[in-house]
């Protein structure tokens, strides 16, 4: 497949505050945008690359403003402050970045942007996707879990420095004149390298797995074989369905299962389901009746599903629902129904 680098840039100066979140849902995501004091002039400038699923940009904001997104973004980011200070709030975090302390965050969680006067800086954006697969690569595991990414790094020293290097060298490749322009496969790696570098080097709820001793290289037909598996988690599988997709013989897959997983395609697979079943039902957010999460997540035999739910982790379904949800709600209501 083609990669291909789209550029847009703007300047926008002495903007009111209904300008500039007309202007931020048009090119960037929805946003309400307010100056740091009432009736002040917003004045900013960006130029922004989008390359599949990574993006990089250089952003100024020479009066100040205050940005909270309506819709956030599903992807991962790092900012290189380059002069001034941003703060970043999350729920109950704030972080806050000025020269040599960047940010590493997972975006759909920022709830508010606070950019002081002459801010600047580069900006590094990695699709969720990206980020999951590369991990998933890393620990040899599918990554079913949300990555818990939102800290500052250092950027003067160790390897915050060799982030904000990489991320600097990318944002000069992309600035060099069409006759010095590297090729769009080089810089596709680059992008892949500052995700690698953050995943193994930035604290997250997956760094004790990434720590621990690494075992042997998976053979291709294994991981193709879990692969198949999620993408597939809610259709009826057998051993030779997910064998055919792997591109090998039963006995072979059910020898690299034992080998690599010590365990059985089947098994693994339904342990699979089970852990997606058990988040899904901690979620606070979810509505859905256990019945329907278990469907979803390939149970069809509802009694036999509570039986092995209950082996693998010492609760019933509506047991989870009722520790991480509370008691008490119409919501938990619908969702402890069998």
């Amino acid at each position: 497949m083609r990669y291909v680098t789209r550029r847009s840039k703007f300047s926008i100066v002495e903007a009111d505050a209904d300008q500039m979140s007309e202007h931020y849902a048009k090119t960037l995501s929805p946003a309400k945008v307010e100056p740091l004091r009432l009736g002040d002039r917003i004045s900013v400038e960006d130029k922004h690359y989008a390359a599949g699923r990574f993006s990089i940009w250089s952003g100024k904001c020479h009066s100040g403003m205050k940005v909270a997104f309506s819709e956030r973004p599903d992807a991962y980011a790092f900012y290189l402050p380059v002069s001034g200070a941003m703060e970043i709030a999350a729920g109950r975090t704030q972080l806050l970045s000025t020269p040599g302390t960047g940010v590493v965050g997972d975006i759909s969680r920022f709830e508010k942007l606070t950019l002081h006067a002459d801010r600047s800086h580069i900006g590094v954006a990695f699709d969720k996707a990206a980020m999951v697969s590369h991990l998933s690569e890393l620990l040899d595991f599918p990554v079913l879990d949300r990555i818990d990414l939102f800290t500052t790094i250092g950027t003067n020293s160790g390897i915050g420095a060799r982030v904000a290097s990489v991320a600097t060298f990318l944002w000069n490749c992309l600035e060099a004149e069409d006759g010095d322009n590297v090729p769009p496969a080089a810089i596709e790696r680059l992008f892949e390298a500052m995700v690698i570098m953050i995943l193994e080097s930035v604290p997250h709820n997956y760094t004790s797995r990434l720590k621990r001793s690494a075992s042997p290289a998976m053979p291709r037909n294994l991981k193709r074989a879990i692969e198949y598996m999620v993408a597939h988690m809610s259709q009826p599988l057998t051993v030779s369905d997910i064998a055919r997709e792997a591109g090998t013989s039963v006995r072979s897959l059910q020898t690299a299962f034992q080998q690599f997983k010590e365990t059985t395609p089947l098994t693994y697979l339904r342990q699979m389901r089970l852990d997606g079943v058990r988040k899904a039902l901690s979620d606070g957010a979810n509505s859905l009746p256990i019945a329907e999460v278990a469907r979803n997540w390939g149970f069809s035999h509802l009694g036999r599903f509570s039986a092995v739910y209950y082996n693998a982790f010492g609760e019933t379904p509506s047991e989870t629902v009722k520790l991480h949800c509370g008691k008490a709600g119409s919501t938990t209501r619908r969702r402890t129904e069998n």
